[in-house]
């Protein structure tokens, strides 16, 4: 695909596409045209791929050029995705008495009109290359990952646009080259190559659908400071177009297993089959289909110290795994470890693992002069610290040599043990998830594995740390920490899990930025009224908050946004109303 500026053109788009903002600009400057694509999220280059045919209807869901879900419905994929997830709401709706579309409900809907609304459409929002998951797929050069968000722009005089929490990541397989994809790894270098290798063999895999279906303000779930639930569905190409739900990848069916003891029994017997707790400890295992699920659900905040987030320690208690020859290993080193590693590897520990909301990918604004409603990191922080162990897989792919397979687990891909890193409580199996000098590993909602914070308390600490019970979903009773003399501590209750210290912007400390805090009763109320975000967003007070970017993210349960005077500060993902089901305008039904 040519494109105007030639050879000048491509490298400005390679060097914004998100690759240097994972640590390679230097690498990139050094020779950027050898130099592996991994992501791009740079908004000119997804827009010029869009619209040169790689919009979510031409390549998977039957309606080539739609420009809306209204559009979409008309082509047999999206139509099939769209009947599945309208059966799943309905479900939810009929079984939660407090479920519906809107302010006025304690449990706050997605609304099933946004799947075929002539004012909502998906948006492309990243291209990942995963040659890495080759592992998983013998017989290909792993796959190719285009993320689209629902997004819309409301028909009204304001004509207000935002983000829905809403994901479909269409994934195809890349075709073995006969070279141990020595040559796919060299073809992939610039967004413009991008169209050429889905040209040359372009096999779906799949679609993959990450949707919040509720939430829950804090006032309703105070201890854990709100609640969401997010849908998780994989659908595999069928007959006529179609696409059928189909197994989650590692994710077992917990309900299915634990009512058939054959099924439990067939789970014990995998993990002690030969050479599996290598792939376990590698991060490359693969749970036998019969035993997976085809419909997950994860929650946030709170990450693996919440139920729903576990699976496998649903399912195994750990007490039964006592046997197993762990010592010596990486990863998996006790069984709690072990039963971590597990999770992690399931589609909700995942979800659930340093990332926004639920979310690895939510994309660049693409306004750069927006700040209301606007974040300021695209990629979560898992995928930012994922990034660098890629680079170097695809690196010795091109240069003929044999990769390292194994993936560093979700939660502490970097050995940096600083701000919001996970750390171990005690347990040998995390023994060397340390903190760096100056920071101590804190219990902000698990008693197993911490959050490193920092001694001298500063903007974005956890002040009321208090661990989840397993059993009851709950918070135990939160301690109070004191955020110093110049800092308030920022309540569980009013939406800030774990609490959150707060300053004036008068007395901003060295990693601090000036952000704004919503006046929650105010704030919330315009929304119920149906006024647009951007006014009701002035209904906030200033404060001094924890400055982020890439390379410095937030703690767990908090996102980078951007600040009214266009800086980036962390905060509740909830008080952005992109990442949220709730407060969008009526119009866009």
């Amino acid at each position: 695909m040519t494109r105007p500026g030639g050879r000048a053109w491509a490298l400005t788009l390679f060097l914004a596409a998100g690759v240097s903002s994972s640590g390679s600009a230097t690498a990139a400057a050094a020779d950027p045209i050898n130099e592996p694509l991994l992501v791009v999220t740079e908004p000119r280059a997804l827009a010029a791929l869009e619209a040169g045919g790689l919009d979510a209807g031409t390549l998977a869901l039957g309606r080539k050029g739609a420009a809306s879900t209204a559009e979409l419905a008309g082509g047999a994929g999206w139509a099939s995705i769209r009947d599945v997830l309208r059966a799943d709401i309905a479900e939810l709706y009929a079984r939660d008495t407090r479920y519906g579309v809107g302010m006025r409900y304690t449990h706050r809907g997605f609304d099933p009109a946004w799947l075929s609304s002539p004012a909502v459409r998906l948006e492309l929002v990243a291209v990942v290359n995963r040659i890495d998951r080759r592992v998983f797929h013998p017989g290909t050069c792993g796959e190719l990952r285009f993320v689209y968000r629902m997004a819309y722009q409301a028909p009204t005089t304001d004509r207000f646009s935002s983000r829905l929490p809403f994901t479909a990541n269409i994934v195809f397989f890349l075709p073995d080259d006969g070279q141990r994809c020595a040559q796919r790894a060299r073809a992939l270098t610039r967004p413009e190559d991008v169209p050429p290798l889905v040209r040359a063999g372009r096999t779906l895999k799949s679609v993959e659908v990450n949707v919040q279906t509720s939430r829950w303000p804090s006032t309703i779930r105070p201890d854990l400071g709100g609640h969401a639930d997010y849908l998780l569905r994989v659908f595999h190409p069928a007959a006529g177009g179609r696409l059928v739900p189909a197994p989650l990848e590692n994710m077992p069916d917990v309900d299915r297993i634990r009512g058939a003891p054959a099924l439990r029994k067939a789970l014990a017997a995998w993990l002690r089959a030969p050479g599996v707790l290598d792939k376990i400890d590698e991060g490359t295992a693969l749970v036998p289909e019969p035993l997976l699920a085809t419909r997950a659900v994860s929650v946030t905040p709170r990450g693996l110290a919440r139920p729903q987030n576990a699976p496998f320690r649903r399912l195994l208690p750990a007490s039964e795994l006592a046997d197993l020859a762990l010592a010596g290993r990486r990863h998996i080193r006790s069984p709690e470890a072990l039963l971590r590693r597990l999770d992690a590897l399931t589609c909700v520990g995942c979800h659930q693992s340093r990332s926004v909301a639920g979310f690895h990918v939510v994309g660049a604004e693409r306004d750069p002069a927006r700040v209301v409603d606007a974040l300021s990191v695209a990629l979560s922080p898992h995928l930012e610290e994922e990034l660098p162990r890629r680079r170097a897989y695809l690196r010795a792919l091109a240069a003929g040599q044999v990769p390292d397979e194994m993936r560093p687990p979700a939660e502490r891909g970097s050995p940096a043990g600083t701000f919001g890193h996970a750390c171990g409580l005690g347990d040998p199996g995390f023994a060397a998830w340390t903190c760096a000098a100056g920071f101590d590993c804190v219990a902000v909602d698990d008693d197993r594995v911490g959050q490193c914070m920092p001694r001298a308390v500063r903007a974005g600490s956890a002040c009321h740390p208090g661990a989840v019970s397993f059993q009851s979903d709950r918070v135990k009773a939160p301690a109070t920490l004191s955020c110093g003399d110049t800092s308030v501590c920022e309540g569980i209750g009013v939406g800030f899990p774990g609490g959150m210290c707060a300053s004036s912007c008068a007395s901003l400390g060295p990693g601090d930025a000036c952000g704004a805090i919503a006046l929650l009763t105010p704030f919330n109320n315009c929304l119920a009224r149906g006024t647009a975000f951007a006014e009701c967003a002035k209904l906030a007070r200033p404060a001094g908050l924890a400055a982020c970017d890439a390379r410095t993210p937030c703690r767990p349960d908090y996102l980078c946004a951007r600040t009214p005077d266009g800086g980036n500060a962390c905060l509740p993902p909830y008080f952005v109303l992109q990442m949220r089901v709730d407060g969008h305008p009526a119009s866009i039904r």
